[in-house]
């Protein structure tokens, strides 16, 4: 925090404007070094010439921003000048020319924003997710989340926790408020009331990440089943090499689509099958059930003309792989052909009859319509009003924060007021580092190495 760091805050490649900033205690210091400028007023324009010792470097605007009243909190100096990949390198390796000036790390900028106050850690994170939103509605969310909206409940529910702590710590410490909080059932009402509202910000986030990271989808099933079609036809491009040969694809592969404007991660993956035909199909079916393991939804492709043994044992062995908890949704390709007999028997097995089921045709389009609906079901996607951006990371201590609260509710149900309020604290705890009012170092640097450096 005490160097002054610099670096390019624009995209590299051509274009109208490249943007090097400076942030800290020798910005002023480098905007005199490369203009001759001194004593500029805050905010306000100037166009100059950018020069070292050797001569000149680029010319263009100059804008000075005064601590505390820029985005990092620092003084800060942006040197606005051309585009390219020669100018703007060459005006940020005269800058680093300055005393006391280094390079910046990845998210170094919004780092100190968020060390020197100007916004939480879940505004910080959202700069990222605004850089990265792959659809206007995953930008709408981080934009969302940029303006405080995620910080703001999560606030309002650790505000909600202090109180109902020391409501509890009264009843301990004054017997006389022991009746009205504890004896009379508001304890606890109010404790459902705090878990219920920690459950929905769960469920917002749950929704953020999906919008923040894409859904993900996965084909599985066995050979020449259809999934390379059904991917091409989700994608809307010819993505994968479609033949009737069993066993065309050999690795995975991966299409970005949209799904009720959230952003999702689609996997056309090797056939799944006991003896492939060579080592190179083997490896494609290793890598198959690594994605399998990662996936949110997994489209269990049977051919309703194809072997019902080669169908059973794509459903065992995806089972085997995710467990029984794995959301599977059942897609019956090739429905404008006429079926194999024993493979309709198959699907009224109670193993498939028990998986939510949709035929289609990709050749007819049968069916498409129905399986994006499906899938948005599927994959719990809500409404977008009033959803933000959100991480993993969030999910899991809202997720530690109710288990808190639930430990909290037994304890109080016990009549153990002392372990009731310790378990409070720990659920706020738990909100505390996401919003970044308790963290680590070790937090930070995960945080901010996804960024890129001009940020």
């Amino acid at each position: 925090m005490a160097d002054t760091i610099a670096a390019i805050a624009t995209a590299s490649g051509r274009g109208g404007v490249a943007i090097v900033r400076v942030s800290g205690s020798e910005a002023l210091r480098a905007l005199s070094a490369l203009t001759n400028l001194q004593h500029p007023e805050p905010r306000r324009a100037y166009f100059r010439t950018f020069s070292d010792s050797a001569g000149p470097l680029d010319e263009g605007v100059v804008l000075y921003f005064k601590a505390p009243h820029s985005y990092t909190g620092e003084d800060v100096v942006e040197f606005q000048g051309h585009a390219g990949a020669a100018a703007p390198q060459r005006v940020l390796k005269a800058v680093l020319q300055v005393p006391g000036i280094r390079m910046a790390e990845p998210g170094e900028f919004t780092k100190r924003a968020f060390l020197n106050g100007k916004m939480d850690l879940t505004a910080a994170e959202a700069v990222e997710d605004l850089i990265s939103a792959g659809s206007e509605t995953a930008a709408k969310a981080a934009l969302s989340s940029l303006e405080g909206e995620f910080a703001r409940r999560l606030n309002a529910i650790t505000d909600r926790l202090t109180d109902f702590r020391v409501h509890l710590e009264a009843c301990l410490d004054f017997p006389e408020e022991h009746e009205d909080f504890f004896d009379s059932g508001t304890a606890e009402a109010q404790l459902d009331a705090l878990i219920s509202d920690g459950q929905t910000a769960l469920l917002r986030a749950q929704q953020g990440v999906k919008l923040t990271e894409g859904a993900r989808l996965v084909l599985a099933g066995a050979p020449n089943a259809g999934k390379s079609s059904l991917l091409n036809a989700l994608a809307g491009a010819d993505k994968a090499i479609v033949t009737n040969i069993p066993g065309t694809t050999r690795d995975v592969l991966t299409v970005n689509i949209e799904i009720a404007g959230i952003p999702a991660v689609i996997t056309d993956t090797a056939g799944l099958r006991d003896n492939p035909s060579d080592e190179i199909e083997a490896i494609g079916i290793k890598r198959a059930v690594a994605e399998l393991k990662k996936a949110d939804l997994v489209l269990l492709m049977v051919d309703r003309t194809g072997d019902p043994a080669q169908a059973a044992d794509s459903l065992t062995q995806v089972k085997a792989q995710l467990g029984e908890g794995m959301q599977i949704l059942l897609v019956v390709s090739k429905a404008d052909l006429s079926p194999n007999p024993a493979m309709l028997q198959l699907l009224e097995d109670p193993e498939f009859a028990a998986l939510p089921r949709l035929d289609i045709s990709v050749k007819t389009e049968d069916g498409l319509a129905p399986l994006n609906s499906r899938l948005k079901e599927a994959l719990g996607i809500m409404p977008i009003e009033g959803v933000y951006s959100a991480r993993r990371r969030h999910t899991e201590a809202l997720e530690q924060c109710l288990e808190a609260a639930a430990r909290a509710k037994a304890q109080l149900q016990d009549g153990d007021l002392v372990l009731c309020a310790r378990e409070i604290t720990i659920a706020a705890e738990h909100l505390g580092a996401i919003t970044g009012k308790i963290t680590s170092d070790d937090i930070l640097g995960k945080i901010f190495s996804t960024f890129c450096i001009g940020k």
